[in-house]
């Protein structure tokens, strides 16, 4: 099989020569590997590591090119975030929310929202062909619900959702239609080569979701169901992003129509692997699920690969399971040896599993 097919089968829960892989990391884990393996590009790793996808964003993700370059840096959507300097490298902190203490509609119809033509999709078609063996996973923008966390700042989003809900309804449909347009904009004139839609979209906490089953489907499920409707009509699947413990919305989830969840953080509440296999197994694919915060950064090389062989057991009974990192991105306190484990073993286990 070719690594798209192989990702294709464990999204339609049918049988594939072998576990299906995926791989993403913080540039200072690219960096370390390329080093450590000799290697000079992307292709180059993702062959070595046997990697079946490939993912695509689009320019102006979520900053111009001018912005790029900046300390602080101004977002498409108006928050500004600032790039700070940890003993392992960079991450980007949120410092400023534009609509913060800004609590009335007008304020909302005032911002300088981005046009749907901000995210230039042309290089698509060139990259969706020259990795055309790969499943293609194309990104237009986050989700509604999370775009409004940063523009309007997490405290005042939860207590419009409480108490001031037209206030959160404009405010999540004026962002949902814009990502609605581009998302339909990639979709017609630049989407033929996509296989998989991916969208983040971030409710919850390690311990559970940040707002009830209800706020989600009052504020949510609306937007997300037209997304996933629009990606179905295009005859591609939709891979949603949640960290943590999403448990209590997967029926919404699922629902809305999503085909594939990351990451499957299985440390966060109700995530066990197994139980999540045994309720939703059926009706959506688990993407990710080698845990970071533990294994893959304090464990053993050998205790990498008993967690692998785990979740193959336990998620890929059947179908529906693209082994990854259970938390989206790699981190730099994971060791070389550590990452090659996780990629040595999902490889040849994954296909003694199905053999």
């Amino acid at each position: 099989m070719t690594s798209k097919q192989r990702v294709l089968a464990a999204v339609n829960h049918s049988k594939a020569d072998r576990t299906p892989i995926t791989f993403d990391a913080q540039k200072e884990v690219y960096d370390l590997l390329y080093q450590r393996l000799g290697l000079h590009t992307r292709r180059e790793l993702f062959d070595r590591l046997n990697v079946d996808t490939w993912m695509i964003l689009p320019k102006g993700f979520e900053y111009s090119e001018a912005e790029k370059k900046k300390v602080e840096k101004t977002a498409v959507w108006g928050y500004k975030r600032k790039t700070t300097e940890y003993s392992g490298g960079t991450y980007e902190e949120l410092i400023h929310s534009p609509l913060a203490g800004k609590d009335e509609i007008s304020d909302i119809r005032n911002h300088p929202w981005p046009g749907s033509d901000t995210w230039d999709y042309s290089g698509f078609p060139a990259e969706s062909k020259a990795n055309a063996d790969r499943a293609i996973i194309g990104t237009f923008t986050w989700g509604a619900y999370f775009i409004a966390s940063f523009v309007r700042g997490m405290e005042d989003l939860m207590i419009d959702f409480g108490m001031r809900k037209d206030y959160a309804d404009h405010l999540i449909k004026t962002i949902s239609e814009i990502s609605y347009d581009t998302l339909n904009t990639m979709l017609t004139k630049y989407g033929a080569g996509v296989d998989i839609v991916y969208m983040a979209d971030d409710y919850c906490s390690q311990l559970g979701p940040l707002f009830s089953p209800e706020t989600f489907k009052e504020f949510c499920s609306p937007y997300l169901r037209k997304y996933v409707d629009l990606v179905h009509k295009h005859h591609k699947k939709f891979l949603l992003h949640v960290c943590g413990s999403v448990r209590p919305l997967l029926p919404l989830i699922i629902d809305a129509g999503v085909d594939m969840l990351e990451p499957i953080q299985i440390r966060a509440a109700g995530m066990d692997p197994a139980g999540l296999k045994k309720d939703f197994g059926k009706h959506i694919c688990f993407y990710g699920g080698v845990d970071l915060q533990e294994t893959l950064s304090k464990g053993s090389p050998d205790a990498v690969a008993a967690e692998v062989r785990r979740l193959i057991d336990v998620l890929d009974r059947d179908g529906g399971y693209v082994l990854g990192p259970g938390h989206t991105y790699i981190q730099i306190d994971a060791s070389f040896e550590n990452i090659m484990a996780m990629y040595e073993t999902g490889r040849t286990y994954g296909a003694q599993r199905k053999g």
